[in-house]
């Protein structure tokens, strides 16, 4: 009961938040807001960070916690990850655009590895 009060509460609070905010993220199929629990957008390094996306065809809603994606020992910036198994999304500057481009990217785990079952790029908003 506790969780599904929980959920609750986080779903109207972002249906708040969608509101009166731009998305973070925009592509052509959704809709992405990210909020930073006691981060902010500039830290490089975060483990507090909300995905909440909108689909803009069917309108359904995905709210998932994650972190920032950081590599190597200096711990480099590279986007966002957030997981609910067997799928894995991922918020990421496209390497590929020159124009400063982002892309979300779900993969799927399989006992075969990862499979990617969506690709899209988009603009983000700061």
């Amino acid at each position: 009961m506790k969780k599904l009060m929980a959920l609750c509460l986080l779903a109207c609070s972002f249906h708040g938040v969608a509101q009166d905010k731009k998305p973070f993220f925009q592509s052509k199929s959704y809709n992405v807001y990210l909020s930073w629990g006691n981060c902010t957008a500039e830290d490089i390094e975060c483990d507090e960070v909300t995905y909440h996306a909108m689909n803009k065809n069917n309108h359904h809603q995905l709210t998932l916690k994650g972190s920032t994606l950081n590599i190597g020992p200096s711990r480099d910036f590279r986007g966002y990850i957030f997981r609910q198994a067997p799928y894995t999304y991922v918020l990421a500057p496209s390497e590929e655009s020159a124009d400063g481009a982002w892309f979300l990217q779900v993969t799927k785990t399989t006992p075969h590895g990862d499979d990617v079952v969506f690709r899209e790029n988009g603009s983000v908003s700061r």
